[in-house]
């Protein structure tokens, strides 16, 4: 690795820089941003010119905008903060909202997930597949993707619509507007996967309409080190699905506890390697 973070008991820390290499720079946290910051910092005063950066999982980013008057603005404070480091190019792997980082970030590349599903794709049979994105927005991002790579079967989209009750609010309901798959296996396709709620959703309406085998390809996930499986809602994604594809975004291992509450990892999720961080 081509820099060093040095913590202090206290809680500070400093950055080294050892040679002027690109870095892929991880970031999981808002500490890990300012991390960046003391990284950007360090290599000018070595260098003497802007680093390039590739960041694989930039954080806040469906936080696209202020959801309610007094409460923060996620992913504008985090782009508006990485402006300041003035960096010659920052690479962002497969963000929620590409157009919005696109625009906002100086300098700024979006790398596609076309590699991330090329790698998936040889590991399934494809001749019984069909692509599906989650909501109709990610719709149009999925038909992009199957033109890079050349995909040639069928690709399908599910749907959400609104409802509002005095008693409940705004509620959302997910729908498929088809009701036999045919036996066929489906290959969910999104960037993120937080609580997993819409992607178990899925899987349940899908179960009710003729497929065969569930897979779901995020670029990004989060899973909770420990499980409440006494609720449905603490249950992992990783239990509604055959196999959960993923990339080493944000971790290189994501646990969830057994039965027992012994951490594990689960066994049908695969990490797809994408980036090498040393």
């Amino acid at each position: 690795m081509s820099y060093k973070i040095t913590k202090y008991p206290d809680g500070t820390s400093y950055v080294n820089v050892e040679d002027s290499k690109p870095v892929i720079f991880k970031i999981n946290s808002y500490e890990d941003l300012f991390h960046l910051a003391q990284y950007a910092d360090a290599f000018r005063s070595k260098n003497k010119f802007s680093p390039n950066i590739l960041i694989p999982n930039l954080i806040d980013t469906q936080a696209d905008k202020r959801f309610n008057e007094g409460e923060s603005s996620g992913l504008k404070l985090v782009i508006d903060f990485i402006n300041t480091m003035d960096f010659k190019s920052v690479i962002i792997f497969h963000p929620h909202n590409p157009e919005v980082v696109e625009i906002a970030l100086k300098n700024a590349i979006i790398l596609d997930n076309s590699k991330f599903i090329q790698s998936v794709l040889p590991t399934l049979n494809t001749d019984n597949l069909i692509l599906m994105s989650s909501d109709a927005g990610g719709f149009k991002p999925l038909t992009k993707l199957c033109d890079v790579i050349g995909w040639k079967g069928e690709t399908f989209s599910a749907s959400k619509s609104r409802s509002w009750s005095e008693e409940d609010g705004s509620k959302f309901i997910q729908q498929i507007d088809r009701s036999d798959f045919g036996g066929k296996d489906i290959l969910i396709i999104d960037d993120i996967s937080v609580y997993g709620g819409t992607f178990k959703g899925l899987s349940k309406l899908l179960k009710e309409r003729n497929v065969g085998k569930l897979y779901l390809a995020v670029s990004h996930i989060t899973m909770e080190v420990l499980v409440n499986r006494d609720k449905e809602d603490d249950t992992p994604v990783t239990d509604y699905f055959d196999k959960v594809f993923t990339t080493n975004s944000k971790f290189d291992n994501y646990w969830v506890s057994n039965k027992k509450g012994e951490p594990k990892q689960p066994e049908n999720l695969e990490i797809i390697k994408l980036f090498n961080y040393e």
